[in-house]
């Protein structure tokens, strides 16, 4: 009963977790990098507004997209707490079988066990980890976007038309669970055959128990991405890592943005597959989606129905 009671609760302990993007720290991070953005004034700064009007415009916060997002927040939160966490702990297993599959399959047990593994084996193991699931998560969001069946419940995501950190958990539960337990298990499988080859004596380096690039990532002002404060990173470091203005781009209306950094951290996926987009100036942004079909979107349950009957539809017209 208990057990039941705090998985209830749990999207009221969203903030305090460090696993979660919008843990407060992260949220306090980005609160001061844009506090710093406001002071020097960057690109799509109104300089008729104080910090407060700056930082929480109520044309955003106050949007009919974001009202409807808040009341989403506590459903799909819930779904994943009771869902999709216990689905990726018996996913991840998939990492252990798959050491103990190949080396069935080869007869030959760790080819390079290390025995005592140094702190810079650490290190590359927990880089190799987050290469892996930032590929994964590349792979499964790119699939979204071209298969059509995936898009409509990715419409979802894509539907916001006013972005605020919230905008994270603006997911179908169906794809939140696709998309989780398919990047669980791709990176499984990877952790898998670097446990065969070298052991698991390898440990992933967490700090508040996150993984130190995801922590460093998140702390690094994430939820810039979700938001309507435009933050570009030079050229080069734009190829390599995914600013939050290149993201936002991604959720932009216009077509020359249709289908363009699909990256979660690194941007170098984009770059070599062919979808990377660096802006080279601050670009004016309209959010949602085309032809209006945001409205669609315009409550809890049609953010839930609409990709059902978007899907039932497509059925029906093959059908005929």
């Amino acid at each position: 009963m208990m057990e039941i009671v705090n998985r209830i609760v749990y999207p009221f302990k969203v903030p305090f977790m460090a696993a979660s993007q919008i843990y407060w720290l992260y949220l306090l991070s980005t609160i001061i990098l844009a506090t710093i953005l406001y002071i020097f004034g960057l690109p799509n700064r109104d300089k008729e507004k104080n910090l407060l009007e700056y930082l929480l415009p109520k044309e955003i916060y106050l949007h009919p997209s974001s009202i409807t997002q808040y009341k989403y927040f506590f459903l799909i939160s819930l779904f994943e707490i009771f869902f999709v966490v216990p689905a990726t702990i018996y996913v991840a297993k998939i990492a252990d079988i798959t050491c103990e599959s190949i080396t069935q399959i080869t007869g030959i047990t760790t080819p390079f066990l290390l025995t005592h593994p140094q702190l810079w084996h650490h290190i590359i193991f927990s880089i190799f980890v987050a290469l892996l699931g930032d590929f994964a998560n590349f792979f499964y969001h790119n699939l979204a976007h071209r298969i059509s069946i995936l898009w409509e419940f990715h419409k979802v995501h894509h539907s916001a038309e006013a972005l605020t950190p919230l905008t994270v958990y603006r997911i179908h539960p169906f794809e939140m669970f696709l998309g989780t337990t398919t990047i669980v298990t791709m990176s499984s499988l990877g952790t898998g055959i670097w446990f065969y080859l070298f052991g698991n004596g390898m440990k992933e380096l967490l700090i508040y128990g996150v993984s130190f690039e995801i922590f460093i990532f998140y702390l690094a002002g994430y939820n810039l991405r979700h938001s309507h404060i435009w933050l570009a990173y030079p050229q080069w470091i734009s190829h390599i890592f995914i600013s939050p203005a290149q993201h936002q781009i991604h959720h932009s209306v216009d077509p020359k943005h249709y289908d363009k950094n699909f990256g979660y951290i690194f941007a170098f996926w984009d770059w070599i597959f062919g979808s990377l987009y660096v802006p080279k100036n601050y670009e004016k942004l309209d959010f949602g989606l085309s032809d209006g079909e945001s409205t669609l979107f315009n409550s809890v349950t049609n953010m839930v129905l609409q990709p059902l009957r978007a899907i039932r539809q497509r059925i029906s017209k093959n059908s005929v």
